[in-house]
């Protein structure tokens, strides 16, 4: 994923998904859009460049998973402080998942759900 700020709105957005691994690859499809793509038939990922479909195996679409969990993680953590401790171990729980789901089978597993959602239509 690209070095990007997200919008406030869509760091709250984020936020909300369950703390999963089918809550992750929601977080996925929201953060990546339309830039990544399943190809079935040749099991291999899709990247838009900007300018080209770029072919990516599951290990380089799992590192950019998780650079996409670590950029989220920031951004909360950016946000401004919470007024209440509910709102701040809530965060604090968010974040920590979020930096578990770093870890190569978390990010695969959001992979596949993230697959399966494309594959069936979900989105």
């Amino acid at each position: 994923m690209e070095e990007t700020k997200l919008r406030k709105s869509k760091v709250v957005t984020l936020m909300n998904y369950n703390l999963t691994d089918f809550g992750n690859a929601e977080r996925l499809h929201d953060m990546f859009g339309k830039t990544w793509k399943y190809l079935e038939k040749y099991k291999t990922w899709l990247h838009w460049d900007g300018h080209h479909w770029k072919s990516k195996n599951t290990l380089q679409a799992c590192w950019a998973a998780a650079e996409a969990f670590q950029t989220l993680a920031e951004e909360i953590y950016r946000l401004p402080a919470p007024e209440d401790d509910f709102e701040l171990k809530r965060r604090l729980r968010i974040i920590t998942w979020l930096q578990r789901s770093k870890c190569n089978y978390r990010s695969k597993n959001a992979l596949l759900f993230l697959r399966g959602m494309l594959e069936s239509g979900q989105f």
